[in-house]
This record gives structure tokens, sequence and C-alpha cells, in this order.
């Protein structure tokens, strides 16, 4: 198994995975990556998944590679371009263990342990960022992830 890997720049490795994860080639796929992880240095590997199908073999060897990768001071990102991909590692819990970005550039951000950008918000103001109430009297808006949801609900009242 030959999988495509070329230098992104002198501290990141990227390693193409084009074909979905199965029993016929997981420890090929695996073999191959660590075979690539001394190649890197003391920087990060970057593995770019092509396809929109992870399979739980897929996950697994993301996890292993991921582990070795850690125990040689190598850090681990991964691209899934797809919206199905990154949903299945959303869904499995590994967006933030594996630094999942939608693109090669903010893999390479995430594998310096930079944070993703944040989704603009409906209270979000230029450049996305929140506005802050001013002290006129205005009231803060509630935080955090369920604000909306929590607060009680009176009819005729907004």
């Amino acid at each position: 198994m030959f999988l495509l890997s070329y230098h992104l720049d002198p501290a990141h490795l990227v390693v193409e995975l084009g074909e979905v994860v199965d029993l016929d080639n997981v420890a090929a796929i695996e073999r191959e990556i660590v075979r690539l992880l001394p190649c890197c240095g003391p920087g990060a590997i970057i593995v770019d998944i092509q396809t929109s199908l992870l399979t739980p073999l897929a996950l697994g060897v993301l996890l292993r590679v991921r582990s070795q990768a850690a125990e040689r001071g190598i850090s681990l990102a991964v691209v899934a371009g797809y919206d199905k991909a990154r949903e299945t590692l959303s869904a499995a819990g590994l967006h933030r263990v594996l630094r999942v970005a939608a693109t090669l550039p903010g893999a390479e951000l995430r594998s310096r342990g930079c944070r993703p950008e944040p989704e603009a918000s409906r209270d979000a103001g230029p450049g996305g960022r929140r506005s802050v109430p001013s002290a006129a009297g205005a009231s803060p808006r509630p935080r955090g992830p369920y604000a909306d949801t929590s607060r009680p609900r009176i009819p005729g009242k907004r």
C-alpha cells in the first residue's frame, strides 16, 4: 500500500488518505502512516481524509496513530473536507482529540494548538465578535449553549 505524502513545510508532513478503511487495508494503512512518523521530525503530521465515509476501523487507525505520534513527541491533526466525515468524528467525540479541521490551513493551525475559528452567532458583530452591552442599563444576554432555551417562556411576552 502506498499513501501519498508530502511536506507542507519543514515541520508538517501531510498524508492523504484517499480510500475507505476496511478489513482488507486497515493494517497496511496503519503500517504506512506509522512508517512515515519518523520523517516528521519534531513537528506534526496531518492526515488528510479525502473520503466522506469514515468506518470504525478508520477511527481506530487514527487513534492508534495519534497515540504512537504522541509517544514520539509529534502532534497529529486531521483534515476532514466532507461534512459527513466531520459529523462522524464529532459524533464519536474525536473532533478535539484528533484536532479536526475542514481545510489544510486549518489543520496546520490546529496542529500548533490553535483553536478553530468561532462560528458566527446571531449576536456577532463585525469580525465575528460578540457585541458587548453597554453599561447604560442594557441587560446582558444569557450565555452558554442552552441560554435561549433555559429562560422561562411566558405566552404573549418576549
